[in-house]
């Protein structure tokens, strides 16, 4: 069946990370870059979470978890070596109604965490719902390839044009043709320039959004 994706604001939200291994690290790297605040706890970590740790980028509690961690939490990582301990985070987590993800073990998974890209404001999440985790690997590194990181400030870009163009254009099959053909010039800008330069993008999306605007005006449509 399959699990639907949601999309939320982790911004300043905490999120318990339990485990201090290499795949917590890996969990709050991805948790980090979208402003989550990482509460980590665990006996013993790794000295690449310490590091983050000192530097201020997470909270870390150096001792064994506790029923009461979960209180505070937006989002819950079992990521324990411990599977006893695992599970009573999870029983602890749903008691709270917090959704919780264990690492490795699909059965106490409320939500999966997701193979993600992320090119600031477009964000892709894959997941196989825990059937086959390769397999969503795969689709992000391919994903990547399509959209490689120039394609953040591209969307930066796009956003502000997409602010003007509903000012300026009333009608939704109007607007949709011209946001369409916006996409196409920038993806083509994309394709062909491997550093990407806004002066030239914004260059050629003023000529597209210019010519569309006119083919508009000039078939009699009303765009105020």
């Amino acid at each position: 069946m399959g699990y639907f994706p949601l999309f939320i604001n982790l911004s300043g939200k905490e999120v318990l990370v339990a485990g201090g291994g290499k795949v917590a690290e890996r969990k709050v790297r991805i948790l980090l870059e979208f402003d989550a605040a990482i509460r980590l706890v665990s006996p013993e970590t790794i000295h690449a979470l310490r590091d983050l740790a000192d530097s201020g980028a997470i909270r870390l509690l150096p001792r064994k978890y506790r029923a009461e961690d979960v209180d505070t939490a937006a989002l819950v990582i079992a990521a324990t070596c411990d599977r006893t301990v695992n599970r009573q985070i999870h029983d602890d987590a749903l008691r709270k109604c917090v959704p919780v993800n264990v690492v490795d073990d699909p059965e106490l998974c409320t939500f999966f965490f997701p193979a993600v890209v992320h090119r600031t404001d477009f964000v892709v999440g894959i997941t196989t719902s825990g059937s086959y985790p390769a397999l969503a690997k795969y689709a992000r590194q391919q994903i990547e390839t399509l959209f490689p990181e120039q394609y953040g400030e591209i969307t930066n870009v796009l956003k502000e044009y997409r602010k003007k163009i509903w000012k300026e254009i009333q009608s939704p099959a109007q607007r949709a043709a011209v946001l369409e053909g916006l996409i196409d010039t920038a993806a083509h800008v994309a394709k062909n320039d491997e550093i990407l330069d806004r002066r030239i993008l914004i260059e050629q999306l003023d000529k597209t959004c210019g010519k569309l605007t006119q083919q508009i005006s000039e078939l009699g449509c009303d765009t105020q």
